[in-house]
């Protein structure tokens, strides 16, 4: 009765069945170990906005001691003293926030005075793209920001010239700005949350990550339902050969 199935376009089928349903589980479990590996994300991230600022100057230092890498330093809350180089800013551009596009002021930032020549990069708020984008605040300031890490370009995405002076960046390339802000810390960047003096009111904080678990586990579910439906459909197949009383004597 079941010989049939033996037979050359059966075993193709049987193969074809397997693959698929072995391309889908494993499709399926990447997803989940996607969702697991946001959700842990997710958790990590809350917890460092929500910590209390610690000085920049002692996150730096763990930084250069091996002690903490940048990437753990990512999203930590920070407190950092200095003043701005004004004549050295420049526009984050292409940016967007709450559906409004425009830009972000990114000013260099020296580090507690000039006996101290260590310089970050500061970016100050987003500004509409109509909107006339402010000085930043003279002389010694305080502010509360929080760390990100040097961006690089995406797969597709329009790239920064790699030589001459910028004016306006489209990725937050550190190692590049460096070859024209003089001792830029080449690892991280602030975002500023509070600043005093403070700045232009219409200058908005940028907003902060968005903490969703995203589609992975859905998109989990529906290659596992996929699977059993490519088995299911297997099983009506052979069923139905073997109810037709065909299997003995037709190949597939």
């Amino acid at each position: 009765m079941f010989g049939f199935l033996l037979r050359p376009g059966w075993v193709l089928l049987h193969v074809t069945v397997a693959a698929a349903v072995v391309v889908m589980v494993n499709l399926g479990l990447w997803q989940l170990r996607r969702h697991h590996e946001r959700v842990d994300f997710n958790k990590v991230v809350a917890e460092r906005m929500v910590s209390a600022p610690t000085p920049l100057t002692t996150v730096l230092e763990k930084i250069q001691t091996g002690e903490l890498s940048p990437s753990k330093a990512e999203w930590l809350n920070v407190s950092v003293q200095g003043r701005y180089i004004a004549d050295q800013s420049l526009l984050s551009v292409n940016r967007s926030q709450d559906g409004i596009s425009g830009v972000d002021p990114l000013t260099p930032l020296v580090l507690g005075g000039d006996e101290i020549e260590e310089t970050i990069l500061v970016n100050r708020g987003f500004v509409g793209q109509n909107a006339k984008v402010p000085e930043p605040p003279s002389g010694e300031l305080e502010i509360i920001a929080r760390v990100r890490l040097s961006e690089s370009r995406r797969l597709g995405q329009l790239s920064d010239p790699a030589a001459g002076i910028l004016s306006e960046v489209i990725t937050i390339d550190l190692p590049r700005l460096a070859a024209q802000i003089e001792n830029l810390n080449t690892e991280i960047y602030l975002e500023v949350l509070e600043s005093r003096p403070s700045e232009a009111d219409y200058l908005a904080r940028i907003a902060s990550p968005n903490l969703t678990s995203g589609p992975h586990l859905s998109y989990t579910v529906q290659w596992f339902i996929f699977s059993i439906f490519v088995i299911a459909g297997w099983v009506v197949v052979v069923r139905r050969k073997i109810g037709s009383g065909q299997g003995r004597d037709e190949t597939l």
